[in-house]
């Protein structure tokens, strides 16, 4: 499987995973400032100063640079184009937090591109699964909540709350906050597709 780690904005450390790193807008130059080399930097480039433009020439492989003037953000055109160019998944780093407008938009990136996109961050790793059976690991999560777009039917098992063929809309809040009670959890998506967020209350 090939791995590309996007990176559109972060406050604190870069992680070091094994996938090709790609600098989304701002992200380029976060990965520049920190000498990690890119594959490709994407975006529009509006709010980088020269000075910023030239270190990430200096680390990335390749910049495309899109029209300020687009129907899309730049995390959907750089996924496009992640997903054009043969990888299989993509974690994304900096897509929470920040201006709500975008959140909103990333996450429903994630229900778009289920099983192919992750997005990760201090307190987060959510994804999204279409119909099958998944083990879900706890890793360090103390929550893990279920939500879907539409209309699903999912079953858990080896969770604090399980359920059985359950249908769920996406008025459907109660599947918030369950616990994964040994070190794997299973999902069940019956019909529909499910949004998965593991998660931790913030550390101070």
């Amino acid at each position: 499987m090939s791995q590309a780690a996007a990176v559109l904005k972060l406050a604190n450390d870069i992680p070091l995973i094994d996938a090709d790193y790609i600098g989304v807008d701002y992200g380029a130059v976060v990965l520049a400032e920190n000498k990690i080399p890119m594959t490709f930097a994407i975006g529009d480039f509006d709010s980088v100063e020269d000075s910023g433009m030239e270190l990430v020439r200096e680390y990335a492989k390749e910049v495309i640079r899109l029209n300020p003037v687009k129907d899309d953000s730049d995390s959907e055109a750089a996924l496009r184009i992640i997903f054009e160019r043969g990888y299989d998944h993509v974690f994304m780093f900096g897509a929470t937090g920040g201006r709500a407008d975008h959140m909103m938009v990333n996450l429903a990136l994630v229900m778009r591109y289920a099983g192919k996109l992750t997005i990760v961050d201090a307190q987060n790793r959510i994804t999204a699964r279409k119909e099958g059976t998944f083990h879900i690991e706890k890793d360090d999560y103390s929550y893990i909540s279920f939500f879907t777009d539409s209309e699903a039917c999912i079953t858990l098992e080896g969770m604090r709350y399980p359920l059985h063929k359950r249908k769920i809309g996406m008025n459907d809040l109660y599947t918030l906050s369950n616990e994964i009670t040994g070190d794997t959890g299973v999902l069940t998506v019956h019909e529909g597709r499910v949004m998965i967020i593991q998660s931790n209350d913030r550390r101070q």
